[in-house]
């Protein structure tokens, strides 16, 4: 089946979900933001809350023109963000950075597989969406400066980074298998492993072991 002959609903779902990623990273880099060591830092992270705003803004506009309510959408999804945000409650400033940069760079990842559920339209948006990597780069370039400036979070920063991956890996399959994203376990396993490919390029990026 093309994705153009897909329901409207699993296209809507698919980019609600993209969009319901977008609205946790506005809410965590606005906290990042409250909680940040310097103004420098505060004025960086609201611009970074700005980026995916407006990527949040496309994802919902696309969803409304498919006929779909984006609210009543993530409302399906939320529980899901929800449970792993609880799981995975950061120490500090720097490890909530950090999970931010694991869990936005692995998402993206997954997202990427779903996308054969969307008509061209909703994939020219989406991907517009993922290959936007302002945020990533941002975060990397603050992680990097802090790591550099007390050596003692590396290790602490590693280990944290090690079980980020493991919850969103799980996360992840959950999404894919629990809202029927049309991507079949044989794909899912290559996802997997592209995933953790990935990873440990954005990790030694941080000089970190995956």
């Amino acid at each position: 089946m093309s994705a153009a002959a897909l329901p409207a609903d699993v296209r809507s779902t698919t980019l609600a979900i993209l969009a319901f990623g977008e609205l946790t990273s506005v809410e965590r880099a606005a906290a990042d933001a409250q909680a940040a060591p310097s103004i420098r830092d505060r004025v960086d992270l609201i611009a970074v809350a700005g980026v995916a705003l407006s990527h949040y803004e496309a994802l919902a506009a696309r969803v409304e023109a498919l006929g779909g309510d984006i609210a009543e959408l993530m409302e399906g999804v939320e529980p899901s963000f929800t449970a792993l945000r609880e799981r995975t409650r950061p120490r500090d400033w720097y490890e909530s950075l950090m999970k931010g940069y694991v869990f936005d760079g692995i998402n993206r990842d997954f997202y990427r597989a779903a996308l054969v559920n969307l008509d061209e339209t909703s994939e020219r948006v989406a991907t517009a969406v993922l290959d936007d990597t302002r945020q990533a780069d941002h975060v990397r370039s603050r992680l990097a400066r802090a790591i550099a400036e007390q050596p003692e979070l590396s290790s602490r920063l590693a280990l944290w980074g090690r079980r980020l991956v493991g919850e969103a890996l799980v996360r992840g399959r959950h999404l894919i298998t629990a809202f029927d994203l049309a991507v079949d376990d044989e794909a899912v396993s290559a996802i997997a492993q592209r995933v953790m490919t990935n990873h440990s390029r954005r990790m030694a990026a941080l000089d970190l072991v995956a």
